[in-house]
């Protein structure tokens, strides 16, 4: 059960002062959205799925926001479970969720959303920076890890560490192996480090699993574009987002080889939105080879042409004589 420990008023819907003067400015934008939720709810509400179906927000975004309140003493979670008639009296407060009485749990109508904002653009003082370091042991860590991977590092870099752990509620081990990640890139600028933390809220990738199969996709597209870069005439070092972004879709996502790619670039002429298109159409044939679509364009060429006349039968048809004293008379 999850319960507000703050008193308020009786008959209203009251915020804390304390939590609003403390936390206003660096709590995550959706956490105010889950504690007013809650402080509706007074007598508990049962679960993050319910909570995220009656917000709008994904049950990650409020399990982070969870952690967020119960770490700064705002809320208590225990393991208590909340009566049915509770959780139909929650749903009506809510105004969007539906219950079924053949269900002992809540069924929402309004499917959870998974839109992820930008980082605030208003940054946290040095003053607050180092009261949170005090108060929390695991950002202590995160920036002693991030002082070895980064060497010293200034307040911009310290200001943005801070707010991805606070908004995106990333573990340590996923902060610190995307800011390793970004050295080996020799991108280690804050707003390259943010670009990137960006990315990866927005496509949930939000534990060490999921960062290791994020680098490992990473690793095969720098890999495909090292190969297609003279070939397809791509310039730098690195390829651009949007070639990059094709080339996650083939070579990850459709796990094209690079043979596959560079025989979809030649009959495109290296046109980037036609050869998807035709890799596409390939993938969806089962072609996975250079020797598969050579197969597929033989059976696609029609057979020679079989006369449709017989010229014998013309001939003793007298067709063709009629047609050379046509033209001998004209001659004349």
């Amino acid at each position: 059960m999850i319960k507000i420990k703050c008193n308020y008023l009786n008959g209203a819907v009251a915020v804390p002062t304390e939590l609003i003067d403390m936390h206003l400015k660096l709590a995550p934008a959706a956490s105010f959205k889950v504690l007013l939720f809650i402080l509706r709810n007074p007598d508990g509400t049962s679960n993050a799925e319910q909570i995220a179906g009656c917000t709008g927000l994904s049950i990650s975004d409020v399990n982070m926001c969870l952690d967020f309140w119960q770490q700064n003493g705002a809320i208590e979670i225990t393991g208590e479970i909340v009566s049915e008639e509770k959780l139909k009296e929650v749903c009506g407060n809510a105004k969007c969720c539906v219950c079924e009485e053949d269900k002992p749990s809540v069924e929402c109508s309004k499917k959870p959303s998974v839109t992820v904002k930008s980082l605030p653009v208003k940054k946290p003082t040095q003053r607050e920076i180092a009261k949170r370091l005090t108060e929390e042991p695991e950002l202590e860590i995160i920036y002693k890890e991030a002082q070895g991977i980064l060497g010293t590092f200034g307040y911009d870099t310290q200001a943005l560490i801070l707010m991805i752990y606070d908004y995106y509620g990333f573990p340590p081990e996923v902060i610190i192996t995307l800011l390793q990640h970004q050295k080996g890139e020799g991108k280690t600028s804050s707003a390259a480090i943010k670009s990137r933390a960006e990315d990866w809220a927005k496509r949930g990738i939000d534990s060490l699993d999921l960062v290791e199969k994020e680098l490992l996709a990473l690793e095969k597209i720098a890999l495909y574009f090292n190969e297609l870069k003279d070939f397809a005439g791509f310039s730098g070092e690195a390829a651009t987002p949007r070639i990059a972004k094709f080339l996650r879709v083939w070579a990850v996502d459709w796990d094209c080889s690079v043979d596959l790619i560079k025989c979809a670039l030649e009959q495109t002429g290296n046109a980037l939105t036609d050869t998807n298109k035709l890799l596409k159409k390939w993938v969806n044939s089962s072609i996975k080879t250079p020797q598969d679509v050579e197969r597929l364009t033989k059976k696609s060429v029609p057979k020679e042409i079989k006369k449709s006349y017989d010229t014998e039968t013309v001939g003793k048809s007298g067709v063709l004589d009629w047609i050379k004293k046509y033209a001998d008379s004209e001659d004349n």
